[in-house]
């Protein structure tokens, strides 16, 4: 049975928010863990075979996935500036649409770009060239859905692969 957190925190560095994801990936599984990352860059647990997880981290947040039995894909991202072209080259018309009528673009532009890595983090391909972004968007060998951050500036969202 998939299980992810979401935390907050003061992390600014990369370094920082790594060992903060660690730590709760660490509590997730149930003990100390070492990550490796596979040839696609994404990671694993060599100590735990039979565990899929996922990893994400922003500045000030941290989300994890973990799973013994589907295949698991998270994204948490924290408000930034996002260019109207990185939008067009990853987003359907449908969804444009739906950011450009929001009260909040940018957010609702995190809302579908955590889905859309979600799925591809759990498909394992990660974002190499936004084609495949597009196509996230129509995924059907999984569920996705969004997280609860307690926050209006930090949206995640999860995928979990169909059994």
């Amino acid at each position: 049975m998939p299980k992810w957190r979401v935390e907050k925190g003061e992390w600014r560095t990369l370094a920082e928010q790594r060992a903060a994801a660690y730590r709760l990936l660490g509590e997730l599984v149930g003990g100390s863990i070492t990550v490796e990352h596979d040839a696609h860059g994404a990671p694993f647990l060599p100590s735990h075979p039979g565990i899929y997880i996922s990893i994400s981290h922003c500045s000030g947040a941290v989300a994890v996935a973990v799973s013994n039995d589907v295949v698991v894909g998270i994204d948490i991202e924290r408000r930034r500036k996002v260019s109207e072209g990185l939008m067009e080259r990853v987003c359907t018309p449908q969804e444009l649409e739906s950011i450009h009528s929001s009260a909040d673009p940018t957010m609702q532009f995190l809302r579908f770009w955590t889905c859309k890595e979600a799925v591809l983090k759990m498909r394992r391909t990660g974002i190499r060239g936004f084609g495949s972004m597009i196509e996230a968007s129509s995924s059907t060998d999984c569920t996705v859905e969004q997280i609860d951050c307690g926050s209006n500036d930090i949206v995640a969202a999860v995928a979990i692969a169909k059994i």
